[in-house]
């Protein structure tokens, strides 16, 4: 807590100057809770447990965390990517608002890794002309939940120590990603950039895990510039409101076997 000199004029009254101590004494434990407050936001994302007491509409009946299923209940869907974006949202709030620049500049966060494995649940819409269509045209799904996301098979870009990530398999278009530190340790900004079709995540779009360790969880938006049929390019636009997370054992149980949606970018 930070110590503060007041000299005070003894012509001044008793009463005024118990005012002013009470107000120095507020003051203080106002600035000591602050640091204490944007701490307990930094913890709050390094792990499962930290982001389900953060968010405690993740936590199902057995304690696991668990994202709702879009294709059986789209605004519970709608209300955990919110809650998810606005907790992060107010936790950077607090983390910032705690530093001054020079601190924030000092506190060098290493960014996060990705594990090569990741499940996803998404809803996306396009736009082709005047008609507002659903993303996959053979399967009409609007949204999809627990099967292998895009991400899977990404791997960082050689030379560069972590900073840019590679996603290139055998069923979706290049793609590129990086993850930016934030003055939260557990919390990562992320940019992805996707070839064929202008695909982009736009803010907000976070990943959360240990600092400099893998993440586990991703709350994204995606934007898509044209549409992508048989390797024609067209006019087109498409969004997606997404949570992708690492296929790992604490989360088998929102695994499925639905394919994800196919972009309008992937579409043969």
């Amino acid at each position: 807590m930070s110590h503060y000199e007041v000299k005070v004029p003894k012509s001044l009254p008793r009463a005024a100057v118990g005012v002013i101590a009470s107000l120095l004494l507020l003051v203080g434990c106002t600035s000591g809770a602050d640091s204490t407050d944007a701490g307990a936001a930094s913890a709050d994302f390094c792990t499962p447990e930290g982001l389900m007491e953060a968010v405690p509409s993740l936590r199902n009946a057995e304690g696991q965390l668990e994202i709702p299923d879009p294709t059986k209940d789209l605004d519970a869907f709608y209300n955990a990517h919110q809650a998810v974006t606005r907790a992060i949202d107010t936790a950077l709030v607090q983390a910032s608002n705690s530093l001054t620049p020079a601190e924030a500049a000092e506190q060098i966060h290493k960014p996060l890794t990705f594990g090569p494995a990741w499940r996803s649940a998404e809803v996306g819409l396009g736009a082709l002309g005047d008609d507002i269509v659903l993303e996959e045209k053979k399967g009409k799904r609007l949204a999809s939940y627990g099967g292998p996301s895009f991400l899977s098979g990404i791997k960082p870009v050689p030379g560069t120590n972590n900073g840019f990530y590679q996603i290139d398999n055998q069923t979706e278009v290049a793609s590129l990603v990086t993850p930016q530190a934030t003055n939260l340790p557990c919390v990562n900004r992320l940019l992805l950039a996707e070839a064929s079709a202008g695909g982009m995540w736009v803010p907000p779009s976070y990943a959360i895990g240990p600092e400099g360790g893998d993440a586990f969880f991703i709350v994204d938006l995606c934007l898509e510039n044209v549409s992508v049929v048989k390797d024609q390019v067209g006019p087109g636009a498409s969004l997606f409101v997404a949570i992708q997370w690492a296929d790992i054992p604490a989360f088998v149980h929102m695994q499925t076997e639905q394919k994800s949606i196919m972009h309008q970018g992937h579409s043969s």
